[in-house]
């Protein structure tokens, strides 16, 4: 007796386990810049070098599509300015944003939402900042806890399986201006997401599962 399988049932089946909803997501956190872009295409979006004044800035401050807000007041530092001079531990050589007194920044983004972004991350001389990520419902999908030295210059690259709604930038001492974000890279992973590895394994059980059945059938012929 020949086995005969439904071969339009399979590929039915296969296409709902792919558009089911996911369970979970992955998130993964890049110190360097050179790794973050061997994962991902981006571009620059936000660099806050079209202010050309220290002090207070709109809160929220939008630049590149990338909104940035802080529930006390964003300010952005100048290289050579008063925040650079008096405040900050890491070198500012460019113009960075920060916030008078305990920064907690958080990134929002227009249009469609990204699976990657990253940023220049300047430190102080306490605890390091935490880079908190949310999920486009606001869901809490990672956390980062800088492992860059105090008082120095770095890089936080953020990739995820899922998008992206808003980043956040935490940073409970100190209580002056001496943390700060720069440079801001907005894209998409090169990674496929979780549900297209499970479909292609999927795919691959079912193929073996023809394959062992027809040579079963064989034998018994």
């Amino acid at each position: 007796m020949k086995l005969r399988i439904p071969v339009l049932g399979i590929v039915a089946a296969c296409a709902t386990f792919a558009a089911a909803p996911m369970a979970f997501a992955q998130v993964s956190f890049q110190n360097s810049f050179a790794a973050f872009q061997g994962l991902a295409t981006t571009t620059l979006r936000a660099d806050f070098e079209g202010l050309h004044t220290e002090g207070g800035i709109s809160d929220p401050y939008t630049e590149g599509g990338v909104t940035f807000f802080d529930p006390k007041n964003l300010y952005v530092a100048l290289p050579g300015g008063a925040a650079a001079v008096n405040d900050f531990d890491a070198p500012v050589t460019s113009n960075v944003l920060t916030v008078s007194g305990n920064e907690d920044i958080t990134m929002t983004f227009a249009g469609p939402a990204p699976t990657a972004i990253g940023f220049t991350s300047l430190t102080n001389r306490f605890n390091a900042p935490v880079v908190s990520v949310f999920d486009t419902s606001s869901t809490l999908i990672g956390t980062y806890v800088l492992m860059q030295g105090p008082g120095s210059v770095g890089f936080v690259g953020i990739t995820s399986s899922v998008g992206i709604g808003s980043v956040r930038w935490l940073a409970d001492r100190g209580g002056i201006k001496d943390t700060a974000i720069d440079n801001i890279y907005v894209g998409v992973t090169a990674v496929p997401e979780p549900h297209t590895f499970a479909l292609l394994l999927a795919g691959l059980g079912v193929l073996g599962a023809l394959t062992r059945r027809r040579g079963r059938q064989r034998a018994d012929d």
